[in-house]
């Protein structure tokens, strides 16, 4: 399942239940107000008919259901109007904005634990202490996870048992989030990005999986290398500093070393970079070229940087923080651009800096246009 549909549908849960966060209900309405959440609240209400009920009746069910989908659609309005006020009495301009405007994205993600269980992320501004199997959890006020060994008891349990139980965290579009690891290390996910670790590492190594795009910051341990597994290729490393770009819709795997040393294992060479390199993996091809440091990791740090890049390639980066479609009329250009822009910017305010750049853009709900 994507982190999409797990994310939705955590929401769409915690709507029904009455146990979303104020974070959690303004993210609510904002992906309600997209349409993105029909697919799920639609889902959610077939599955609470009998299977028997479907079974017998299932042409008149089918002739009705388009009839129920605008009914539920009216009686969800309601619903939220009332659950919303209840819960935030005083916040109608943020439902007025969340409703009519694209917004950028923020902290949030999805946690699975090794027993299946779920878990919204965000930064809701109230720290919230999880546990599981003698480790703590704490996922503070500011959009960060934290595991804490510093209480972990092995006297009833075994490093190894530990080690083969895994969580993961997912981003969905528009969200970002930083974890620090069980063995200190710190990690920064971009939208769409999805790492998967050990509950406690192996003493012989440490490895992770992930997917996205992904900032790295390893702690030191000279006798305990660092794995990272994404797209194609292994990176093994003791102490340093690098960001990884393995979407599935990016011709190549870009990583790009900031500190330390690396060594990358591809499909079929093993190369080192140093620091300001960076290598592109093709997945049959690795290429070291000296490396954009600040364009690398400006997502990163509140940023999109663009410094000869393509049309196609500055959109993905857009869609994906702001959780839109791009649809593109024409040729698509050859054009290169440059700048950098925060991403809190309104999507509005984007555009025209797009536009003030020569590019002819334009925002049809929620899929940007790009005219040649």
């Amino acid at each position: 399942m994507k982190a999409e549909d797990k994310y939705y549908r955590k929401l769409v849960e915690g709507y029904l239940n009455k146990t979303l966060t104020k974070r959690e209900l303004a993210v609510f309405f904002d992906l309600l107000s997209r349409g993105e959440l029909d697919f799920y609240l639609e889902e959610d209400m077939v599955s609470n008919f009998a299977e028997e009920a479907i079974s017998h009746h299932h042409q008149s069910f089918w002739r009705r259901y388009a009839w129920w989908s605008v009914a539920a659609s009216i009686l969800l309005a309601v619903g939220l109007g009332i659950y919303f006020f209840q819960q935030q009495p005083n916040n109608t301009d943020t439902v007025a904005k969340t409703a009519h405007t694209v917004q950028p994205g923020s902290d949030h993600a999805i946690l699975t634990l090794s027993n299946g269980e779920q878990i919204i992320l965000d930064s809701s501004g109230q720290a919230e202490e999880i546990a599981e199997d003698h480790v703590s959890i704490v996922n503070d006020s500011k959009g960060r996870l934290h595991y804490d060994l510093s209480k972990l008891d092995l006297s009833d349990v075994s490093p190894d048992e530990l080690a083969d139980k895994h969580h993961t965290i997912e981003t969905p579009r528009g969200g970002t989030y930083h974890i620090i690891l069980p063995d200190g290390s710190k990690v920064w996910l971009n939208s769409l990005s999805k790492i998967k670790f050990p509950l406690v590492f192996s003493k012989q190594k440490r490895v992770v999986e992930m997917e996205g795009e992904v900032f790295f910051e390893v702690a030191k341990r000279k006798d305990q290398p660092f794995l990272v597994r994404s797209k194609g290729q292994e990176i093994k490393v003791l102490g340093t500093s690098f960001n990884v770009n393995a979407y599935g819709d990016e011709p190549f795997t870009r990583t790009t070393l900031l500190t330390g040393q690396i060594q990358l294992f591809g499909a079929n060479a093993v190369i080192k970079l140093l620091p300001g390199e960076e290598a592109l993996n093709t997945g049959t091809n690795l290429k070291i070229q000296n490396g954009d440091i600040e364009q690398a990791i400006a997502w990163k740090d509140g940023y999109f940087r663009f410094d000869k890049v393509d049309i196609q390639t500055l959109m993905r980066q857009i869609s994906r923080w702001y959780s839109v479609n791009v649809k593109y009329v024409g040729k698509v250009s050859d054009e290169r651009f440059v700048g950098k822009i925060k991403r809190s910017e309104d999507i509005h305010e984007l555009l025209k800096i797009f536009k003030d750049g020569g590019m002819n853009v334009s925002l049809n709900g929620r899929t940007i246009v790009v005219t040649n």
